[in-house]
């Protein structure tokens, strides 16, 4: 008598088997940047109900932090290593170029610890809460954490061009926004404490930031070359 298993067909091998796997690899990645996308589209044109949304969903920090954080926080390096390589740095009236290897090293160490500084965001935000009568909670803390920075990822576009950095601010601006308007609906931060919260929140975050990127190009040593 023949059963399922016998009637399945042998998954495919060789050539054939690579290029199934591809594709099934292509499709998810395909999957994931769709995601990605309408979860931010949906932060920057409608905050409140997106947060709604994010607030009932149910995920783990691994998920979070490796499924939406990293793909953002890979932005500023990556264009930043980009801009670098292609157009190198103006300072004064020199053009100035870094040493490619060394900004590879701080590209990928800086992309590490924005990873790690979003999950130090999410315990701090945690940790906060009862001192602004807010509902103590880690996962939500986490991704208060992990979806505010989205428009300051984003910006890291703007990366590819040294000159113009200054346009990522915008970025971190929006995002100050996105916590201030995700506190009250993820932690259940009281209207008239959100603000206090959110700023204490940016400026241990902006602090911690500063700190570990500029320990980031103390340790790789990178360093400029007179063009």
């Amino acid at each position: 008598m023949a059963t399922d298993e016998d009637d399945a067909a042998p998954p495919p091998r060789g050539r054939k088997g690579r290029r199934a796997k591809a594709g099934a690899g292509a499709k998810a990645a395909q999957a994931r940047a769709e995601i990605i996308f309408t979860r931010a589209l949906g932060l920057m044109v409608k905050p409140d109900a997106e947060w709604v949304e994010i607030r009932e969903e149910r995920t783990n920090p691994a998920s979070l932090l490796l499924g939406y954080v990293a793909p953002l926080a890979a932005i500023p390096p990556v264009f930043g290593f980009i801009g670098q390589a292609a157009f190198g740095e103006r300072i004064g009236e020199q053009i100035v170029r870094t040493d490619m290897g060394q900004a590879l090293i701080q590209a990928v160490l800086s992309f590490a610890m924005s990873v790690g500084l979003i999950y130090f965001l999410g315990m701090l935000i945690n940790a906060l809460a009862e001192q602004f009568e807010a509902d103590r909670d880690e996962m939500q803390a986490l991704k208060v954490a992990a979806y505010s920075p989205t428009p300051a990822f984003l910006s890291g576009v703007f990366a590819l061009w040294p000159q113009v950095w200054w346009i990522g601010l915008i970025g971190v601006g929006m995002s100050a926004y996105l916590l201030l308007r995700g506190l009250p609906v993820l932690m259940r931060t009281p209207p008239d404490r959100a603000l206090g919260y959110a700023a204490t929140a940016m400026i241990a975050a902006l602090i911690a930031f500063v700190v570990a990127f500029m320990m980031a190009g103390c340790l790789t040593g990178v360093g400029r070359v007179a063009a």
